[in-house]
């Protein structure tokens, strides 16, 4: 018989259970009645007829269970009678019912909460084709190239069965001057027929959309993602229709399904452009034909049958030619030998690509730590609470098993009890998970990041939550039931209600677990300290300018009709204008802004300097218009800020940090002095005479280590960038200006577009995740406190009541209050002492694991770990104090006649 007959036999018989059952009982009541009848027959009244009848057929509930036995249903029949007894045995303790579930829920929550993220972000596979064919192919570690490396993968390769090329971008939906933002992505023809993603309505896009030589208006389609389609055009009619993006008119030629988000995990695409179009949108340097403009990622799908190492070894073979043919000539000589000696690799990735998860995973993962820890001492908690209620049902377990019921039938209800106790935790813990995930995504996450992430629970996080249930339910349940059930059964029936006074086994374990939740908590609470001292020192860096009252305005000129060589003029009338506002103190524009994760650096060549390596050689560049300084507040220590006279045709000049000065030029003023900048082409460096040094200020983040900044003029900028910020210092609230801003831009250029932030918004993303992992950790400090002191509230109060008679005669001869309490403390003085010493050392070796997220704290910080330890001392104290305190006012006479 197959597997599949067995399961339907199996199940058929199943359904007929409640006939069986009817039967059975039909069958046992005919041959009752029969038995009864003949020896009514032989003389015996009916009483004692039917009395002998049961004697002779024997235990009819053990011939019931024979008889289900032989069915095949026995141990799901033995099942449900532990369920129900083991509801009905924790809804007659509601208190610790209500307590253990609470835990638990915290416990699972969290833990599943920071686990469907992870597992969205970083482990979730594509809902694509065989996603675990699908391969990225870099240059060494290099995750993007450049146009003209994919053409020569695109048309010369044959290891792949099909390759794709994209790259994510945001694209500007608006009809006005302010930026309307949404998630696009430049895609290859090929992209959607490889991954195999159909329309939903219209047509994908195909190698003919892709095709440079056809024209731009073949080239200006697009596919748009069913949540943008809904969102944008509310579900209607739209293959035909036109979308402006960046100012250039697309048709909408299909719709993908809603479950197709794109290849990154942590962002949904709303618009699919083709490759081919990149110039009608990026008018001023198209990175088409550029060799020196990384931006693609390109990917492919393996053949049936191969694997990674295979065909990363066949196209390792290409890489050579592929090198040679797309080598940027104006390199240097040394540049290019490097560049022609990489080779292409290959990775699977079968989970797409994520920022969220690339910025985030460490910080991700020891909240997962963090939580594993909380849901370990609740364990531990539980694990106490079921040890007393074992002590307290053990005559009801030595009755069971005097009367015939093996120690392994008894352990098994009392496991179940377990499961059932974790299932109900659990239960409540996914519907805490589903509000914390959702929580926990909107703190990774600014409000103009785009992240956009799938938490919907599926069959892996589903099972995450099921196997932690399990586990949890044998880390809190299996010691109290084993030793439950290892307890003889006669000496139990001989003591008296008291008697497990006498035994110490109960409490051994008890002391122990609550000595493991104090070294946990210890753990959390160190590590709460260290997060949150961390975070406060961030939050106190000098970022070397002032934030308060700095209105943001990102500024895109791409798609105006502005010559390149007018465009620096064309944003410095914006900036008079926007200087001549009411309400505006002061205005300045910058190539980069401050700590927003940008940056340009290079090779610094100064006159009497020597680098160790070309590493010692780099420094960090902006370009900022007069007044940059002034507006954000950053003091000039010597020489003079920058201009109007500061312009293209006038000597070039640069102001240097404080920290460049005094690594280039010593104890030499640089004022006046001449640098050299030098980037990665053949061309002779640029030279700029040295003006003014200024106050260090934080270039990328707050956490970045010392960086050596170069400022220069953006009047001088030869190429005139079409993308500038300028930094707008307001009185009063910044969304008071916003509306003349806007006329500023638009009497400059109607097409130049625009974006809102302010500095203190900036600030605070650079230190998203240090505040995310410092309030978290600080909540499951507490938390991990709190279940420690009820735990140790727990073993304290069933440790007096054990010595309930011994504390009586200690009193009744004469023992002072503070003496019983002095010995109630002592015991728990021990206890804290073992989990202190254990957390410490524990702490020290979890410091340095997380080293990487700390700043300016060191893991073995005394300070931090002196306090976690008072704390916890305190509240141990406390929390031992209490049943001290009620037993030192136990009437003696009482309790010795209770004995």
């Amino acid at each position: 018989m197959s597997a599949f007959r067995r399961l339907l036999s199996w199940f058929r018989r199943g359904a007929s259970l409640p006939r069986r059952e009817a039967d059975l009982n039909e069958e046992l009541r005919f041959h009752l009645e029969a038995e009864a009848d003949e020896r009514r027959e032989a003389g015996l009244s009916d009483r004692a007829a039917v009395a002998s009848a049961r004697r002779d057929l024997g235990n009819l509930s053990h011939v019931k269970e024979e008889a289900r036995a032989a069915w095949g249903w026995s141990f799901l029949d033995g099942l449900v009678q532990d369920l129900r007894f083991g509801a009905r045995t924790l809804g007659s303790d509601r208190t610790f019912t209500v307590a253990a579930i609470l835990s638990l829920a915290l416990g699972i929550g969290a833990n599943t909460a920071i686990f469907s993220v992870i597992h969205s972000v970083m482990l979730r596979e594509l809902p694509i084709k065989d996603p675990q064919r699908l391969v990225q192919i870099r240059q060494g570690q290099n995750g993007e190239l450049t146009n003209p490396i994919w053409e020569q993968i695109r048309d010369h390769q044959r290891v792949l069965d099909g390759t794709l090329a994209y790259s994510p971008e945001r694209f500007d939906l608006s009809e006005g001057v302010e930026r309307e933002d949404a998630q696009g992505i430049w895609v290859s023809g090929g992209y959607f027929h490889v991954l195999g993603v159909p329309a939903m309505m219209g047509r994908v896009l195909t190698s003919a959309d892709d095709d440079r030589r056809s024209g731009s208006a073949s080239n200006q389609v697009a596919v748009i993602s069913d949540r943008f389609w809904k969102r944008k055009f509310g579900g209607g009619e739209v293959i035909g229709r036109t979308l402006r993006v960046n100012r250039q008119r697309f048709e909408i030629v299909g719709v993908t399904p809603p479950w197709f988000r794109g290849l990154d995990a942590d962002r949904s695409y709303d618009i699919a452009i083709p490759l081919a179009a990149e110039p009608l949108i990026r008018t001023d340097r198209s990175a088409l034909d550029n060799r020196s403009m990384w931006w693609l990622y390109i990917l492919g799908r393996l053949k049936p049958g191969a694997s990674v190492e295979s065909a990363g070894a066949q196209l390792s073979a290409l890489s050579r030619a592929v090198f040679a043919e797309t080598l940027p000539a104006d390199w240097s000589s040394e540049t290019q030998a490097n560049y022609l000696s990489s080779k292409l690799t290959l990775r699977g990735i079968p989970t797409g690509f994520s920022e969220t998860g690339d910025r985030y995973e460490r910080g991700l993962w020891t909240l997962m730590g963090i939580a594993g820890l909380v849901l370990l001492i609740a364990c531990a908690n539980i694990a106490n609470l079921m040890l007393a209620r074992a002590s307290a049902r053990q005559r009801e377990l030595s009755v069971r098993m005097a009367i015939g019921a093996r120690r392994l039938r008894v352990l098994r209800q009392l496991l179940t009890e377990s499961l059932l106790l974790a299932a109900l935790g659990s239960a409540a813990g996914f519907l805490f998970a589903m509000w914390g995930s959702r929580l926990l995504v909107g703190m990774l996450s600014g409000p103009a990041s785009g992240v956009a992430i799938d938490l919907y629970p599926d069959a892996q996080v589903l099972a995450f939550t099921m196997g932690v249930t399990v586990l949890t339910a044998l880390l809190f349940g299996l010691a109290p039931s084993v030793r439950a059930t290892r307890t003889q059964a006669n000496p139990v029936m001989k003591e008296s209600s008291h008697g497990i006074r006498g035994r110490t086994s109960r409490a051994g374990l008890g002391k122990a677990l609550v000595a493991l939740q104090v070294a946990l908590s210890l753990v959390l609470l160190v590590g709460a300290g260290m997060f949150l001292g961390s975070l406060r020192k961030l939050l106190a860096v000098d970022v070397g300018f002032s934030k308060d009252n700095l209105l943001l305005v990102s500024a895109d000129a791409r798609q105006t009709a502005i010559p390149d060589e007018r465009r620096v003029a064309a944003f410095d009338d914006a900036l008079q204008r926007i200087r001549a506002i009411p309400g505006v103190d002061s205005a300045a524009t910058s190539l980069i802004t401050a700590l927003s994760g940008r940056g340009w650096n290079g090779r610094l060549e100064v006159e009497g300097f020597v680098p160790q390596t070309p590493r010692d050689a780099m420094a960090f560049f902006n370009r900022v218009s007069p007044g940059y300084f002034h507006t954000m507040r950053t003091p000039l220590l010597i020489g003079r800020d920058f201009t109007q006279q500061d312009h293209l045709h006038a000597p070039a000049v640069a102001i240097i940090d404080a920290s460049s000065a005094a690594k280039f030029f010593g104890g030499r003023n640089p004022i006046g002095k001449s640098i050299a900048i030098r980037g990665p082409a053949k061309r002779p460096a640029e030279i700029y005479e040295v003006v003014g040094v200024v106050k260090d200020v934080k270039y990328a983040s707050l956490s970045e280590a010392k960086r050596y900044s170069v400022y220069l003029s953006s009047l001088q900028d030869p190429l005139g960038s079409s993308q500038i910020s300028y930094e707008i210092r307001v009185r009063g609230l910044s969304n008071e200006v916003v509306p003349a801003v806007r006329e500023a831009f638009a009497a400059v250029d109607a097409n130049i577009s625009i974006g809102f932030g302010d500095m203190e918004s900036q600030v605070d993303e650079s230190v998203r995740l240090q505040r995310l992992v410092a309030l978290l950790s600080v909540a499951f400090g507490v938390l991990a406190l709190v279940l420690a002191m009820v735990g140790l509230y727990g073993v304290t109060s069933y440790s007096v009541a054990r010595r309930r008679s011994e504390i009586g005669i200690r009193m009744a001869l004469g023992a002072r209050a503070a003496s019983v309490v002095w010995l109630v403390l002592r015991g728990v003085a021990v206890l804290m002492l073992i989990g202190i010493a254990l957390g410490l050392w524990a702490s020290i070796a979890a410091g340095k694991l997380v080293e990487s997220l700390l700043f300016d704290v060191k893991p073995n910080d005394t300070w931090h770990i002196a306090a976690a330890a008072l704390t916890l001392a305190v509240a141990s104290a406390a929390a031992a104090y209490l049943p001290a305190r009620r037993a030192s006012r136990l009437d003696p006479m009482e309790a010795l006649r209770e004995e």
